[in-house]
């Protein structure tokens, strides 16, 4: 609470001194001479106040002085705070050099007697001596002369109340938008922005299933259906008893690249036996009310959104999250669409490839590796002098992209020599912890759709600092022995809370646990009783698929069971098997695949490879405890 009621008063001073450098400033009476009048201001706030309660003050002259910006070194000098308590007794506070370019000084202090403070601010006054431009030059020799200004402090026995935080969480059905007072809602309201929103610690793209944030549903009651194209039987006399219309599996799936955004869900229209191809559509996610519709959007020449953003863009001059945005991907070219209206916003040209994570204020960024060159390198598009107003002081602080076609081939926040990363391959990169670690390998260990033809070599995995202070720097690398009998073994998931890194053996079917930081072997291989026909795995290829949550391992696959494991030392949490499917399928039990990891809970659904038609019945939906194991609903 009092970390949030610093941040709040801070923003607030900080809005009275931008409102400040928004003041006209008075032309010189001459160059090299003359004298300017200073008036001093000070505030306390709360006044009055509880004794041991914070009160912050602030202090400023009334205008800040000529061509102060952050590219030079003008500013206010010899400011002096005097605190005379109850007692008698003072303190003393100075600032030689105000660094605010408005010139306003501000602190927070914690009155510890009751009765009247003093608070007496005196300016020193000083001799503009700045000459760089024209500006300069017509105050240079100026003497701006001292002021002073005293004010009282209230400190009374009784607290005041404590700022509101937020109001409560809602009892009852709620809708968007969320009135802007009910901050701890947040809690409740998420979104699913698709790409790499979720971190990137799945390694096997589609994977990244946990969201880390808001709820999930508690019940399987349906709010709303949209047809999207026929469905169900077709009817009559078609060969096949019972035929049912072509439901895209697996290679023209629909519903691909759905995202969810304010409330809303963005999905493309399905074509005929095509997953795509009729267009996108964005609808009210609680009622299903269509919103808006872009005929010119998921078809031929022109991809639907792949990937949702929300950037929380934060400067001196500009606060909050901006409406946020849907990106088309067209190779190195990256269309921003506004999710409200669909309407074209800007266009990012010469985006490059790489490694790519959301970070925690919605930057989409990208880790280019140059092995070759030994650089790695943070492509980051709002690095791009473009996205602002303009190049210089204030400008840069407003967020002002629209309308303009930005080359991002020099946008990028940092760039740092890398050492060698010697292996059987090119160095490549696995996974990234965000301002912490990057996991890579120099071996053919990636997961993938078929089996590797060579198999049984020894593998290399290092680790990379991503800390500021280090980045770039290898932390550890070592080669592993080849696995014994032959076996695919291929990098799984990483775990960032406890800080594992896993592969798996596609043969046996068995996962072995890494530690993140030094690359020691943690547990495994594990002796976990799959069913045989686990060796299809995700359905997808060989080898097993997982997704990481809460420290966990969850194991699906066409064995019917997910498995939930410890990715601390490997040891088997729970198993759910209830996909009984008796003399329906040839499998026993149905396989069961995982769609999503919230609120924690493990949502999941049966399906398999390429379905027949009639499909199997008794298909389902789950939704499972993930720290239990126990059926919360089908």
């Amino acid at each position: 609470m009092n970390k949030n009621k610093t941040s709040t008063a801070i923003a607030l001073f900080l809005m009275s001194a931008i409102a400040v450098s928004l003041l006209a400033l008075p032309a010189a009476n001459a160059q090299g001479s003359g004298e300017k009048t200073s008036y001093a201001y000070i505030f306390a706030a709360p006044n009055p106040v509880g004794v041991g309660q914070t009160v912050y003050i602030s202090m400023l002259i009334d205008l800040p002085l000529p061509d102060a910006t952050v590219d030079n070194d003008i500013r206010r000098h010899g400011y002096t705070l005097t605190i005379t308590k109850p007692d008698g007794k003072t303190e003393k506070f100075e600032w030689a050099v105000v660094q605010d370019t408005t010139g306003v000084e501000f602190m927070s202090y914690v009155p510890d007697q009751v009765g009247t403070y003093m608070l007496k601010f005196d300016y020193a006054g000083q001799v503009y001596t700045w000459n760089a431009t024209a500006t300069q030059r017509a105050w240079t020799g100026v003497r701006f002369l001292p002021a002073t200004r005293t004010i009282t402090l209230t400190v009374q026995e009784e607290k005041i109340p404590d700022p509101i935080g937020s109001y409560p969480l809602p009892t009852e059905y709620w809708t968007r938008p969320i009135e802007g007072q009910n901050t701890i809602w947040y809690t409740i309201a998420s979104n699913w922005l698709g790409g790499e929103q979720f971190g990137r610690f799945y390694v096997q793209t589609g994977y990244n299933l946990w969201q880390q944030s808001g709820t999930g549903p508690e019940s399987p009651h349906i709010l709303w259906t949209q047809p999207i194209e026929f469905g169900g039987v077709v009817g009559g006399n078609t060969g096949i008893p019972g035929e049912t219309y072509y439901s895209g599996g697996s290679y023209e799936g629909r519903f691909v690249n759905s995202i969810i955004m304010h409330g809303r869900l963005y999905y493309q229209l399905p074509l005929g036996h095509s997953g795509s191809g009729g267009g996108y559509v964005c609808v009210d996610l609680r009622t299903g009310k269509e919103i808006w519709r872009r005929d010119d959007l998921g078809v031929t020449g022109s991809p639907a959104p792949s990937k949702g953003q929300i950037y929380s863009f934060e400067s001196q001059n500009q606060h909050g999250a901006g409406g946020g945005i849907l990106w088309q991907i067209n190779g190195t070219t990256w269309n921003a669409i506004d999710p409200f209206s669909g309407k074209w916003m800007y266009t990012l040209t010469n985006v490059p490839s790489g490694t790519e994570v959301y970070t925690e204020k919605g930057e989409i960024v990208r880790y280019v590796l140059n092995y070759q060159g030994r650089w790695l390198a943070l492509w980051n598009f709002t690095a791009s002098i473009a996205t602002r107003a303009g190049p210089t002081d204030t400008s840069r602080d407003q967020w002002r992209p629209n309308g303009k076609t930005i080359d991002t081939s020099t946008a990028y926040s940092w760039n740092v020599t890398i050492p060698d990363l010697p292996g059987q391959t090119s160095p490549t990169i696995a996974a990234i912890l965000p301002g912490d670690i990057i996991l890579g390998v120099s071996s053919n260990i990636m997961p993938g759709v078929t089996r590797m033809a060579v198999t049984g070599l020894p593998y290399t995995v290092w680790a990379l600092s991503d800390k500021p202070e280090s980045r770039g720097r290898l932390l550890w690398i070592k080669t592993y022995p080849a696995p014994t009998g032959n076996l695919t073994r291929t990098l799984g998931p990483v775990d960032p809370i406890n800080r594992v890194w896993t592969m798996t053996d596609a043969e046996t079917m068995q996962w072995i646990g890494y530690n993140l930081d030094n690359g020691e072997l943690l547990w495994g291989p594990t002796d976990i009783q799959f069913r045989d026909i686990q060796c299809f795995a995700s359905g997808e290829g060989f080898g097993q698929r997982a997704v990481t949550a809460y420290g966990n391992l969850y194991i699906q696959g066409y064995g019917g069971e997910i498995f939930a494991l410890s990715a601390k030392d490997g040891k088997v949490l729970w198993k759910y098997n209830n996909t009984d499917g008796g003399l329906e399928t040839p499998w026993g039990l149905k396989p069961i695949f995982i769609a999503a990891v919230v609120d924690g809970k493990v949502y999941a659904f049966n399906n398999e490879h390429s379905p027949n038609t009639p499909l199997y019945k008794g298909y389902k939906i789950y939704c499972i405890d993930a720290f239990t194991g126990e059926e919360i609903y089908t």
